[in-house]
């Protein structure tokens, strides 16, 4: 019993030392939080910009179908042509109506075109920005090779960044998943 010691730590040495615990357990986790955070930022740098893409993964895969913008047709001025003698006719054309373009606000001179999706198709909703922020996610977007449109949004001022269409579930799936490696976990099918 002569070479025991008995530690004996007051309050105040126990409540300091749960407060270095303590401070600890938050570095490590902020240390964790950041290194998972660039992590994504990586994945978006090794991508390169040629006909395939390379996922963290290692696989290659196919980009996305070009992307096809749905805008709102004028009604047609011309005169139908009339060859031998019998007029062509051609089927109705939908006219939109004011509350599908009231919020629609003008495009800016050389600025993407804003779309109406295409009915039956399936699209990804990416987020909902303001006018600039979202032409600069919609070009972001295009350059990785994903088909983009802008869309108006049920707020104003926001419009909303779309990728697709898309027809097959398996497709949707597939590039929502991509997406997500890129950063974009948020997205979610917008039908």
């Amino acid at each position: 019993m002569d070479g025991e010691k008995e530690l004996v730590l007051g309050n105040k040495q126990l409540v300091g030392f749960f407060f270095v615990v303590v401070a600890l357990c938050g570095m490590f986790f902020a240390l964790g939080y950041m290194i998972g955070r660039n992590a994504n930022k990586v994945t978006v740098a090794g991508v390169d910009g040629g006909s395939s893409t390379t996922v963290a993964t290692g696989q290659r895969t196919q980009d996305p179908e070009p992307p096809r913008e749905t805008t709102v047709a004028e009604p047609p001025t011309a005169e139908p042509a009339v060859a031998n003698g019998a007029p062509h006719t051609r089927p109705a054309q939908d006219v939109p109506t004011p509350e599908r373009t009231a919020g629609a606000a003008p495009a800016p001179q050389g600025g993407p075109q804003l779309t109406v999706p295409e009915p039956g198709s399936t699209y990804l909703q990416v987020g909902a920005l303001h006018r600039a922020d979202a032409e600069t996610l919609m070009k972001t977007l295009r350059e990785q090779g994903y088909p983009t449109v802008l869309a108006t949004s049920s707020k104003a001022d926001f419009f909303r960044v779309l990728v697709g269409p898309y027809h097959q579930t398996a497709e949707v799936a597939d590039t929502k998943a991509k997406l997500k490696t890129l950063g974009f976990a948020d997205a979610f099918v917008l039908r």
